[in-house]
């Protein structure tokens, strides 16, 4: 009794832990800036490869898993193990990653260590969200070109055992960079520049 008082004496609101405990990130998208046309259109573009994304990664889970049981048991069962199965595990592997990298972002899942992160915090440094951003940008930019550039000369090679494109193995990176930056872009329009490389647990305020 003597809480529900100090509670209606008291004029801050309650707000629920999980509230209490979201990101700031989290919180933004319902208190954060409205997106134009083209951002809406960008959203719900990212929304979509983003549930893509997902599916495969489930996918490319269990069918890895899959793989190594049926190796072990045609190994160590039937005496017959198979040439085949550790390069496909290997492909399923690579695409797992970088498509891995790309939904991590996504989903907040990146850590971010900044010495200088207090100084965003002031209003005459808000600037250097802006630069970071950038800089991060290019960065994938250029990861993306060298990337497609080493995509286009592997095309013609080909694997030991299945004997299919060595593109489908470096095919990742370029698409996972692309995806990357989809996310990116997604979380500028959406959250603005201070979000875009941040995590889950980063305080942005």
């Amino acid at each position: 009794m003597h809480n529900k008082v100090v509670a209606m004496q008291s004029g801050k609101p309650f707000v629920p832990a999980s509230l209490e405990a979201a990101s700031p990130i989290q919180v933004s998208a319902k208190t954060g800036r409205r997106p134009g046309p083209l951002g809406r259109a960008l959203i719900r573009l990212d929304d979509a490869v983003g549930t893509l994304e997902d599916w495969f990664l489930v996918a490319a889970h269990a069918a890895i898993a899959g793989l190594v049981f049926l190796g072990v048991l045609v190994r160590y069962v039937w005496n017959n193990p198979l040439t085949w199965d550790q390069e496909l595990i290997v492909a399923l592997f690579t695409w797992l990653i970088f498509v891995g990298a790309a939904a991590a972002i996504r989903h907040r899942m990146h850590i971010r260590v900044d010495l200088v992160g207090g100084l965003f915090k002031r209003p005459a440094f808000r600037f250097v969200t802006w630069i970071s951003a950038a800089i991060g940008t290019l960065a994938v930019m250029a990861l993306l070109w060298s990337a497609t550039l080493n995509f286009t000369e592997v095309l013609g090679a080909l694997t030991p055992m299945l004997e299919m494109s060595q593109g489908v193995l470096d095919g990742a990176l370029p698409v996972g960079l692309a995806l990357l930056l989809l996310h990116m872009a997604r979380i500028l329009v959406e959250h603005g520049a201070a979000a875009v490389f941040a995590g889950e647990l980063e305080s942005l305020q």
